[in-house]
């Protein structure tokens, strides 16, 4: 039973090592990072070039990676109680990228904005979505969408999104639906609220 009490103090403490440092580096401005410090990336976080020297490799890891990621998804969220609807694609791939719990990420945007975070924020139906989903057409981004993958801007506002058939929503975030469509000019799939398409 030792070892596995050991273990697992090691695991929580290794976790809490990781969450600390995870939201420190979150929380720092792009020109504070080492990679920036370096060239590495420049003020918005865009990669400049490949990490090669040891001392360039340490401050461009995996891990930091994942954090720019996730840095930049939130960068799409200049928060305000009138906009949250236009911000459920981005909050759905930090989820995603994270695996934080809703109620978790629900927590942390209650404390960045100070405001109380109810589902009525994000609901809005659009004329062309209904309860058994998002209705054939074609549909105009309103905002950016970003992959899912990389964090990187795929598809730009006013550029056209596909839906051949009705479409299912692929997962619900706050209250709110997520489809996954196809960006015509890339033919990318990208993931949408109704409040980042019009018709």
């Amino acid at each position: 039973m030792r070892p596995q009490i050991k273990e697992g103090v090691i695991s929580q403490t290794a976790d809490l090592f990781y969450a600390f440092r995870f939201l420190k580096l979150l929380t720092r401005s792009w020109e504070q990072m080492e990679a920036f410090e370096l060239g590495l990336i420049d003020k918005n976080g865009k990669v400049l070039k490949k990490a090669k020297t040891q001392e360039e490799k340490s401050a461009y890891t995996v891990f930091h990676r994942l954090v720019f990621n996730v840095k930049r998804l939130l960068s799409k969220l200049p928060f305000g109680k009138t906009k949250f609807a236009s911000y459920a694609t981005a909050l759905f791939l930090i989820k995603e990228h994270t695996g934080l719990p809703e109620s978790k990420l629900r927590s942390i945007l209650e404390e960045v904005t100070g405001e109380k975070i109810a589902d009525t924020h994000f609901n809005e139906n659009k004329w062309f979505e209904t309860d058994t989903g998002l209705n054939p057409g074609t549909y105009t981004l309103t905002e950016n969408a970003v992959s899912p993958i990389t964090g990187e801007v795929i598809a730009l506002k006013g550029t056209k999104v596909n839906v051949k058939e009705k479409t299912m929503a692929c997962s619900i975030i706050f209250g709110k639906s997520i489809y996954k469509v196809i960006h015509e000019p890339t033919q990318q799939q990208i993931y949408v609220s109704n409040g980042d398409i019009k018709r």
